[in-house]
């Protein structure tokens, strides 16, 4: 017969510890891959990322990328990438994801403090 009995605190840290690796092992790859294109994240924009459960896979920071290379030839500074299903706000010059807006995108929604977008979904 197994023991199935749990000290008082193992089981409680032990769960606790499981959940929360995951995300952060997630987000350490996800900046991996921002940083291989030489894009950074912004802490607000990495707050947003793990609140807001966003998965940047490397065909979306392709993009993203791409987005930042079109908006400097336009000599754009602060713009927004526009996906399917995300917009992404950057400071162009300094190639820095400054935040995150994911659906529902509502009407009457504002991107405020930008000179210019580039929508590639």
């Amino acid at each position: 017969m197994m023991d199935l009995r749990i000290g008082p605190t193992s089981g409680v840290n032990q769960v606790s510890n499981l959940k929360k690796a995951p995300a952060k092992s997630s987000v350490d790859f996800t900046e991996a891959l921002l940083n291989g294109y030489g894009i950074k994240l912004s802490n607000h924009a990495n707050s947003r990322l793990v609140s807001r459960e966003v998965s940047l896979d490397e065909e979306r920071i392709q993009k993203i990328a791409q987005g930042i290379e079109e908006l400097s030839k336009k000599g754009i500074r602060e713009g927004v990438i526009i996906l399917k299903d995300l917009a992404v706000v950057v400071g162009v010059p300094s190639r820095t994801i400054v935040t995150f807006k994911t659906p529902p995108f509502t009407k009457g929604g504002v991107f405020s403090q930008i000179d210019g977008a580039v929508i590639l979904e």
